[in-house]
């Protein structure tokens, strides 16, 4: 591994660190995107994983509402595992670049209505049949891009849960999506002695910046948190378009 290659492995990590902690997602977009100037896509992935495995976990159990957010969550999170492993199964090859960058659009267009006075608000009650729904088809969205976004994200932004719980939410779901995606790519031998290796060597990068976004989410205002997460969605959706240009 060169040089150039590790450089980009450290500050790809603590980069999306800093938005994981601070507003709970963003990891496999902001590191794919920003790896792919120096590794492959198939590679990244492979690398990306096991970071965002412990950062996932952290971030599930971080806030003492694990069992009650489980509770509430695990109908979606089911049913994008299925999602995701019938894609996989499929035999269609998981991070497809194209579907990438098309679900970066659909995150651009999202952003940029939320950042307006819209406001997309889902019921307690509405959730029953939506979450489901929204769990199989962002399982399969994962299964073709790699990285969980469209639908979940919007959803999981509208419906009424405040910051911390929203944040500890979208670990828990990130919890089962990327853990179905890393068997998902061992199925398809994706992993190799070299991306394990960096894989381990991420986490400590990966670490330090949860560690300050975690820091910055709890100083912010919940309104200042809402427009940063709708901002960091937009930036993300943008990062992951670029390819088209």
């Amino acid at each position: 591994m060169t040089t150039l290659q590790i450089v980009v492995i450290a500050l790809a990590f603590i980069v999306a660190g800093i938005a994981k902690g601070a507003i709970g997602m963003g990891m496999p977009p902001i590191v794919i995107g920003l790896m792919t100037f120096a590794f492959p896509l198939d590679q990244s992935l492979a690398i990306m994983v096991l970071p965002a495995m412990v950062t996932n976990v952290w971030q599930a159990i971080y806030g003492g509402g694990f069992v009650r957010l489980l509770r509430r969550f695990w109908i979606m999170a089911l049913a994008a595992m299925v999602g995701l492993s019938c894609v996989a199964l499929s035999g269609a090859h998981l991070g497809s670049p194209r579907a990438f960058a098309w679900v970066g659009v659909l995150l651009v267009v999202y952003s940029l209505l939320a950042l307006t006075a819209w406001r997309p608000a889902v019921s307690r009650s509405s959730e029953r049949w939506a979450s489901p729904i929204i769990g199989a088809l962002s399982g399969a969205v994962v299964g073709f891009t790699g990285v969980a976004a469209v639908p979940f994200l919007p959803y999981m932004q509208s419906l009424d849960m405040d910051r911390h719980d929203l944040v500890q939410a979208l670990g828990v779901m990130f919890l089962f999506l990327i853990g179905s995606l890393t068997l998902a790519l061992a199925w398809q031998g994706a992993f190799h002695f070299d991306t394990t290796v960096s894989g381990v060597a991420a986490i400590a990068p990966t670490m330090l910046g949860v560690w300050l976004g975690q820091k910055y989410r709890h100083a912010a205002s919940p309104e200042t948190f809402r427009r940063i997460f709708i901002v960091g969605m937009l930036a993300l959706g943008l990062n992951m378009a670029r390819t088209l240009l």
